[in-house]
């Protein structure tokens, strides 16, 4: 559960990181880029200790996926962005995307696991 909770950090601090860039671009661009780049830090280290033990492949997909989606809606609530019809396709697919690869890491490891009981088992039968 730790390491879940340092992804859902790592994702925040992202989003929170992002959303600041549109600060840097306006009237406090000074302000903005030191906490884009302390953000985008930040989110660095979480994301390093969710690997730990989230595979690379699932923590990476979950940090760029779930922070694009979130990134968009705050982008929508406070900066007034508007959603296209291909905006929300693109938003279905990646969360299509994301259950696949979640789906995709739980089939590998019960392959793995199979496999593991099988060489076990033939070592005790031979």
């Amino acid at each position: 559960m730790y390491y879940w909770c340092m992804l859902f950090l790592a994702i925040i601090t992202e989003v929170a990181s992002t959303s600041f860039m549109k600060m840097a671009t306006g009237s406090h661009p000074v302000v903005g880029y030191t906490l884009m780049a302390l953000l985008i830090s930040i989110s660095y280290f979480f994301l390093s200790q969710a690997v730990r033990k989230i595979p690379l492949a699932i923590a990476y997909t979950m940090w760029e996926g779930v922070g694009l989606l979130l990134i968009s809606l705050s982008s929508w609530y406070f900066f007034d962005e508007q959603f296209s019809a291909m905006k929300l396709a693109a938003m279905a697919c990646l969360i299509t995307g994301m259950m696949l690869m979640n789906l995709g890491e739980k089939l590998s490891e019960r392959q793995q696991a199979n496999k593991r009981e099988e060489s076990s088992c033939q070592t005790i039968c031979n």
